[in-house]
């Protein structure tokens, strides 16, 4: 798999909880490219997707079913999904080449609904290392739902810094849907994005208001605390670019993210500079 210059195209692997909005941002992410004459390959790792909207240039479901998988091994719908990851992984190879002989500026990757079935399964590693073929970035992608309470923002936050630390990717943090916030809430979660001091004191305000404060309570803020601390002395900054599928916004800083690390589609800067500066003003 080659780009317009020869070389590998990067690959962006989309993570994320189940109903982030990953299927929807690798769907927006394509057609929006294609308006930009930039190729964007995609390809859904997720068998117990239902459907999709884009255009893979690989199906899982093709290779794996996820029916199949329960019926063969009498399992429940959880337990298929775990043997269907590893069964994905040990075909990593067999992936590959049926990409082989395509041709794209970059592959974008939907990944399974539960973000442990790809992150924290070793045969993902596997994977990873063999669809990235060392040009591999994740954008992990916050929701919105969750991340209106400072405790659920810090879940996300600890979650994107453990799948970064697991898969030892470049990471870019996305709060996805923020076309559904309203502009103060979303305000204020991309604060929390950039000042950890605002989230732990939101953070600690919240067990404070909390009907229930007991020893579990106390103990469970003190270590989401400490680990806040610990991230601004090492100069950890999550950051946090909001997402609309719905209304392609946040599209082209996605871009950006894969350029600026890996490069590529030289031909294509002047006009995506010039699309990405319209698109501010």
């Amino acid at each position: 798999m080659t780009n317009s210059d020869g070389t590998t195209p990067p690959v962006l692997f989309v993570v994320g909880t189940a109903g982030a909005g990953k299927s929807s941002l690798v769907t927006s992410f394509q057609r929006w490219a294609r308006f930009l004459e930039i190729d964007a390959l995609t390809i859904n790792l997720d068998p117990g997707a239902e459907r999709v909207h884009y255009d893979p240039e690989f199906d899982v479901r093709d290779l794996i079913s996820l029916a199949e998988v329960m019926d063969r091994y009498d399992l429940g719908p959880n337990g298929a999904q775990i043997l269907a990851a590893d069964l994905v992984a040990a075909q990593a190879d067999e992936i590959m080449d049926e990409l082989e002989g395509l041709s794209g500026d970059m592959l974008i990757i939907d990944t399974p609904g539960q973000v442990e079935l790809f992150a924290f399964r070793e045969a993902s590693n596997h994977l990873v290392d063999v669809l990235g073929q060392g040009r591999a970035a994740l954008a992990f992608l916050f929701d919105p739902m969750l991340s209106q309470t400072p405790s659920g923002f810090v879940s996300q936050m600890l979650l994107s810094n453990i799948v970064q630390f697991r898969l030892g990717l470049p990471t870019a943090n996305y709060l996805s849907k923020a076309d559904l916030l309203e502009p103060e809430i979303l305000e204020k979660i991309l604060e929390w994005g950039e000042r950890l001091d605002v989230l732990e004191a939101d953070l600690y305000e919240e067990s404070q208001n909390r009907l229930t404060r007991d020893t579990a309570t106390a103990q469970r803020v003190e270590f989401a605390i400490a680990q806040l601390r610990t991230m601004q002395d090492a100069s950890i900054i999550p950051g946090l670019v909001p997402l609309s599928s719905e209304h392609e916004e946040g599209l082209a800083d996605v871009l950006s993210f894969v350029q600026n690390i890996f490069g590529g589609m030289a031909d294509m800067r002047d006009g995506f500079a010039s699309d990405l500066d319209e698109e501010r003003n």
